[in-house]
């Protein structure tokens, strides 16, 4: 197999102003978690990044303490949860559909947290099909190479996220049509909405509190870690970088024997990252450090909001 999908890194647009207006629009719909969830099932939900949240997450991240931490680790939480997915747990994009991976994962990593407190196995979702959604429009869906993060967010909120059950293996572009309008597959999606919260900046403190908390986040930036080498901390830190318009997302928070915060980014290119205490083999991410987390959004770019997926189980 030719080694292609890596070069292919200009996967995010910059904001466009109707982007601009659209993450404008979806903020101030923003509700509070103590209202949230007093919609109807079918509505969109944007939470709002206020102390209530805060709090919550705080929370959270103390009964995942009291759980094991370990076994909240979105690779382990797949094993745990004997998952079986057609997919798999993670696997390797072949066009520049980098946006539909960096949701996927980060919609992946909060479901298998939220599995693991619920006892309930998560869905598998066909991520290219939103994807498409937010490049076109429901009724013009157009897949291809290049997207913006707030779109993907806001289609993924109103529309859902699609199963994998309804549409099959990964296969790109083929998804458009396989898709048919106002019938089971939209009513699947619609039980697995995205609950999405914008972060208000960001900042390693706002990542590291959300995965801290068992959440992924949706990111896009101009570089990106290459590679990783193990630290003191026995964690593959990442030691080199990529450049390229590129979305990846963060699915899992640690703290080192050091009191080192750390917090782990996921790829969707081969597993070139090194293996390390926490995952055995070779990887799809990497641990980021204050420092390099810092190196990494210096060079972001605007391509639309950073958010926190959280997926209904459906």
């Amino acid at each position: 197999m030719q080694e292609l999908t890596y070069e292919m890194k200009n996967g995010l647009r910059e904001s466009t102003e109707e982007d601009k207006a659209m993450l404008r629009e979806c903020q101030a719909s923003a509700q509070s978690l103590s209202t949230l969830w007093e919609n109807r099932d079918d509505e969109i939900k944007i939470l709002s990044w206020d102390q209530g949240w805060e709090d919550y997450l705080d929370r959270r991240a103390k009964l995942i303490d009291a759980d094991g931490r370990v076994d909240y680790l979105p690779w382990n939480a797949y094993k745990k949860l004997n998952m079986n997915w057609l997919d798999g747990y993670a696997f390797v994009q072949n066009t520049g559909d980098c946006v539909s991976f960096g949701h996927r994962n980060a919609l992946k990593a909060s479901n298998l947290s939220n599995g693991i407190r619920t006892g309930r196995k998560p869905r598998e979702i066909a991520h290219s099909m939103t994807f498409a959604i937010a490049r076109g429009s429901y009724n013009h869906p157009a897949f291809g190479s290049g997207a913006n993060l707030t779109p993907m967010a806001k289609a993924a909120a109103e529309y859902g996220n699609y199963w994998t059950a309804d549409f099959g293996q990964y296969d790109t572009g083929r998804y458009c049509g396989k898709f048919r309008q106002g019938g089971i597959q939209d009513e699947h999606a619609k039980k697995t909405q995205s609950i999405i919260c914008f972060l208000p900046s960001n900042t390693f403190d706002n990542c590291f509190r959300a995965c801290y908390a068992g959440f992924g986040i949706v990111i896009g930036t101009s570089i990106f870690p290459g590679g990783s080498s193990v630290n003191e901390d026995g964690l593959a830190v990442c030691d080199r970088w990529d450049s390229g318009a590129h979305c990846t997302s963060l699915v899992a928070a640690w703290i080192g024997e050091s009191g080192r915060h750390y917090i782990y980014l996921e790829n969707s290119h081969p597993t070139k990252y090194a293996n390390d205490e926490l995952n055995d083999g070779h990887q799809w991410g990497c641990w980021l450090g204050e420092p390099e987390f810092r190196r990494m959004v210096r060079s972001a770019g605007d391509y639309g909001g950073w958010y926190v997926n959280i997926g209904e189980l459906g």
